[in-house]
């Protein structure tokens, strides 16, 4: 029997393996050994649909439990071929025997529990209802007791009132003015409000009226300087012409020097 250390593995060892049973081509659970597992790396053998270097593996599954085997190595995303050798023979019909009986017992107690556990989750559910209907029962005649006592407490007070006549007109009659005069200061200070308003709405008018009056004179006085401009330099060009004129004896020029005399005025 070919041992699972690969430092001490023989070709002769591993081919001593058992073949592998044919009614057994399926692989079946397996249990985690860290000292049996990993893939294998003699060349042969290989699985029979990938031709890939198997897996160890122990099975933990009915008769075979315990049985070391060479697996297929796809397990995910793929389709695996099942057990490609065993490595151990099959066991005593007597073992093989007593392994099916534990896996019954295993399968049979755990039946038991998964059937404890629903009908202890029914029975559960059972009282959870039955627990909220007598609170909404409950509930139910709280709410009714409370409004009860409410009336029966108004008609209490309602009584003693009318006996020691609580009811005072003249706090009644103090109330009510005392509401009347501060809607009256409400009123008053609304009024008051609104007056302010109103004059601080003129005085904006006001300052904008003053604002275009200052806007329209600057403007009127940039145009005059404007005009003046035009005029000087107008009376420059004439200054200028009554010089040749005078320079070239043209005209008469006693005129001539009237007119310059005025320009320089």
């Amino acid at each position: 029997m070919p041992s699972w250390n690969d430092e001490e593995t023989s070709s002769e060892e591993e081919c001593e393996a058992v073949s592998m049973d044919m009614g057994l081509m399926e692989e079946p659970d397996t249990t985690v050994e860290p000292l049996l597992c990993g893939q294998l790396e003699l060349a042969h053998p290989k699985c029979i649909l990938h031709q890939l270097r198997p897996i160890k593996r122990v099975a933990f599954e009915g008769p075979v439990t315990g049985r070391r085997f060479y697996g297929c190595p796809v397990q995910e995303n793929g389709v695996n071929c099942g057990v490609t050798e065993w490595v151990d023979g099959p066991w005593p019909t007597v073992l093989q025997r007593c392994l099916c009986k534990l896996w019954e017992m295993f399968h049979e107690q755990n039946f038991g529990r998964v059937h404890d556990k629903e009908k202890f989750e029914q029975e559960l559910a059972r009282l959870k209802s039955e627990h909220e209907r007598e609170l909404a029962k409950l509930r139910t005649e709280n709410d009714k007791l409370c409004i009860e006592y409410t009336k029966l407490v108004d008609d209490v007070s309602k009584m003693f009132d009318w006996q020691d006549g609580r009811v005072d007109k003249k706090q009644v009659e103090e109330e009510e003015l005392e509401k009347k005069k501060k809607e009256l200061e409400e009123k008053a200070m609304l009024e008051v409000q609104i007056e302010k308003l109103k004059l601080a709405k003129e005085q904006r008018c006001i300052l904008q009226s003053q604002a275009d009056i200052i806007k329209n004179t600057r403007k009127a006085m940039k145009d005059v300087e404007v005009d003046r401009d035009v005029l000087k330099k107008e009376k420059a060009k004439l200054e200028l012409v009554v010089a040749e004129l005078l320079n070239e004896g043209y005209g008469s020029k006693e005129k001539l020097e009237q007119i310059k005399v005025i320009l320089e005025s």
